[in-house]
């Protein structure tokens, strides 16, 4: 009977041990010290499959909060300005607004975040809340889904008070969509038609009125 007990746990401690490799990859990266962020950039674009690409030339703005006690995860709020697309017909170019904005060419989005690793390098899991967009006063899009983009900066382990982001696409698909072995992207669907991925290009610098730790274990 005593030998058999000992079996039984010898075979538990096992398999929690080869348990332990999915758990640590899932491991949340986080931010210490930091409870807000805030960012001014260039040019965005946003593309779904077989759609115009529209773009925001900016300034464009962003602003960031961690939730209370959290350290990982917050809330977003992008401004951009100056944005537009092109008529698949005729070429010529189309003011788009996001419902709410307060003139022809800006957009409004907001959305949460998530301070994550992908392949052991920090990363950020954005979830913009479903928006819709009009562009010539005439065509509506609706768009939702995740992305996730990378923190070029500090490195593991350091402190700064400015954070790098980089979200990158090859046309309508993100770099990264795997995290935890389920897929994201974003999606957009131009009127009733099919809902599309999409995906956008954006290169942000974070800045927070302290410094702050980045740590990835």
């Amino acid at each position: 009977m005593i030998k058999k007990t000992m079996l039984l746990v010898l075979v538990a401690i096992s398999a929690a041990m080869f348990a332990l490799p999915a758990a640590a990859s899932a491991q949340e990266a986080h931010i210490d010290n930091v409870t807000s962020l805030t960012a001014t950039f260039g040019l965005f674009s946003f593309t779904a499959t077989s759609e115009p690409l529209w773009t925001c030339e900016g300034p464009n703005h962003v602003t960031g909060s961690f939730d209370a006690g959290s350290t990982s995860t917050g809330k977003l709020e992008y401004d951009f300005t100056g944005c537009h697309t092109k008529d698949p017909v005729f070429g010529s170019t189309i003011k788009c607004r996001t419902t709410g904005s307060p003139l022809d060419n800006t957009m409004r989005w907001t959305g949460a975040f998530h301070i994550i690793t992908i392949n052991n390098k920090p990363a950020i899991l954005v979830t913009p809340a479903a928006t819709s967009m009009t562009c010539g006063g005439v065509t509506t899009i609706k768009f939702g889904g995740n992305l996730i983009g990378t923190i070029t900066s500090p490195a593991c382990g350091a402190e700064a008070v400015k954070f790098g982001a980089s979200f990158k696409s090859s046309g309508a698909v993100q770099e990264h969509k795997t995290y935890t072995g389920k897929t994201y992207n974003l999606t957009s669907q131009t009127g009733e038609g099919e809902i599309k991925e999409a995906a956008w290009n954006a290169e942000t610098t974070f800045e927070s009125a302290t410094a702050g730790k980045l740590t990835c274990t």
